[in-house]
């Protein structure tokens, strides 16, 4: 699996996989946006240094997924979305190790990675296992799960 940094060139598929009636029904914000705001959001999020925003693809493919690093001091969250056309295809667990990897070489500081995702959501909850992060605690509907880089130095 590649990596590349996300571009303002990306904004439109970026949209279309956010608004996903499937993508919506797992994500934290449960709601569509506007492509305006969905705009605002990436021309900030692409020069905001806390944020580290990776487009996953196979060589002569169409992108396959997305993954979004939040970057904090002791810690980052993350979260994944897959091109609709991409799921079930085994694409998802590639392009997360891929991200962190990604991850790894850019920001030095943060050893846990954070994972919030719906207790509904499953099939993230069994990727993100299968990835090497352990589940910690679950509030509010949300489990939470963490990966410690400093126990698994390269991915």
């Amino acid at each position: 699996m590649l990596t590349r940094f996300v571009t303002r060139d990306d904004a439109e598929y970026l949209f279309k996989w956010r608004n996903d009636p499937h993508t919506i029904a797992m994500s934290l914000n449960s709601m569509a946006v506007t492509w305006n705001e969905h705009i605002d959001w990436l021309q900030h999020s692409l020069i905001d240094e806390k944020k580290l925003l990776i487009l996953c693809y196979l060589e002569n493919s169409a992108p396959v997924g997305f993954v979004r690093f939040d970057v904090h001091y002791h810690y980052a969250e993350v979260s994944i979305n897959l091109n609709p056309r991409c799921r079930g295809k085994g694409f998802a667990k590639r392009c997360l190790t891929a991200a962190l990897e990604r991850f790894q070489r850019e920001f030095r500081k943060p050893t846990q990675i954070i994972a919030r995702i719906k207790i509904d959501n499953e099939a993230s909850q069994r990727l993100f296992t299968g990835a090497g992060f352990s589940y910690l605690r679950t509030r509010d509907n949300i489990a939470f799960f963490m990966l410690d880089l400093t126990a698994c130095p390269k991915l």
